[in-house]
């Protein structure tokens, strides 16, 4: 396919790199800056700074730019001409990009991160008035990037708490293990060798168990045993009660800016 990125940030650089890696045809169009033209040359894509003549005979536009310039972009672009858009745009809803570019078809997703490494989460809005036909076609884009989540899009801000905020969360909690193994005598790159791994082994233990989570943790904790002791230490703590506070207060404050 020929697709149009509008916006070239760390978002629009990673759609841009994930798709170039699949063989598509790429337009970037961003501010007419050196990074741009870098990333172009890299991925082997073509430039334009006019989004006009960006999204001209593509098939596919991503929209990857900040909130505050949507309605510029879409004043310039004006009315699609059956291109498939698809956006990365935060807060915008489905019946609100197809207000601002109508004549296409409008797919809102939201990735997170990971995207960067192909690990993403990407929920996708389900539209009732979607085609099969694009739906598959979404499938066809997005697939190598991570988890393609279709979901209702009242669900879309718990999503974006959990998954979208979730990566720094994880990312603090791996800190403090690190640091722990630091306080007991080791290398910090010693310490993230390993946690990192039993963090992965971990995710394995997850995906093949049908069960409770919680099964896992009874396996592991013999009785009168260390593991049992360090749990009693984090009840104590109050990190789990912690780490779902965090969440949903993500989830508020999401809310309070949608």
């Amino acid at each position: 396919m020929k697709i149009a990125v509008l916006g070239c940030g760390v978002m629009g650089s990673a759609f841009a790199r994930q798709l170039a890696q699949k063989g598509h045809q790429l337009v970037l169009c961003d501010r007419n800056s050196e990074k741009e033209h870098t990333l172009a040359k890299e991925i082997g894509a073509v430039f334009a700074s006019d989004p006009r003549e960006a999204i001209k005979g593509v098939d596919v536009i991503v929209l990857a730019i900040k909130p505050k310039d949507i309605e510029k972009i879409a004043a310039v672009i004006g009315k699609l001409e059956g291109q498939m858009l698809v956006s990365i745009v935060v807060s915008y809803t489905v019946a609100s990009l197809k207000k601002l570019f109508p004549g296409g078809e409008i797919i809102r997703t939201m990735p997170n991160l990971a995207l960067t490494r192909g690990e993403s989460v990407i929920a996708v809005v389900k539209d009732e008035k979607l085609l099969e036909v694009s739906r598959k076609k979404v499938d066809l884009l997005l697939d190598g990037m991570g988890l393609i989540f279709w979901t209702e899009e009242g669900k879309i801000d718990a999503i974006s708490a959990l998954a979208g905020s979730g990566p720094a969360f994880v990312i603090a909690i791996i800190e403090a293990m690190i640091e722990s193994g630091v306080m007991m005598g080791l290398k910090a790159s010693e310490a993230k060798e390993l946690v990192l791994q039993t963090l992965l082994g971990s995710v394995a233990l997850l995906k093949s168990h049908e069960g409770h989570p919680g099964e896992i943790r009874w396996q592991i904790s013999a009785p009168a045993g260390t593991t049992i002791a360090g749990m009693k230490a984090l009840e104590e703590g109050g990190v789990r009660s912690g780490v779902m506070n965090t969440i949903l207060a993500t989830y508020r404050r999401t809310k309070e800016l949608g």
